[in-house]
């Protein structure tokens, strides 16, 4: 299956790295490596994980952060790589906004 990110997906990454960077030099990089990777494994696992707010999501197995998608034909479609540990309902706004209303 094919990955695609959306804009604000790769937003989500860069923004995720200059905070890692800003904590340790060098991490931002490690960040963004172990991410491909993930993203790299959903080429084979899309489809098999649970949802939230809507969309499925898959955990990277290095960082704690999700990875929010949905399946379109032969593509897994990036929406958000969001943090863990924000809240809940930050989470579930920022997925609504972007992938459209009805998505509880």
């Amino acid at each position: 299956m094919d990955v695609h990110l959306r804009p604000e997906a790769v937003d989500d990454i860069y923004r995720a790295a200059q905070f890692f960077n800003n904590k340790s030099d060098g991490w931002g990089d490690h960040f963004v490596a172990r991410i491909q990777e993930d993203l790299v494994a959903l080429r084979t696992t899309a489809g098999s994980h649970g949802t939230r707010f809507g969309v499925s999501c898959a955990f990277s197995r290095k960082f704690p952060f999700a990875i929010y998608y949905r399946t379109e034909g032969g593509t897994a479609v990036v929406y958000a790589i969001l943090s863990c540990r924000q809240s809940t309902g930050v989470q579930r706004s920022i997925i609504r906004g972007r992938s459209g209303p009805g998505n509880d």
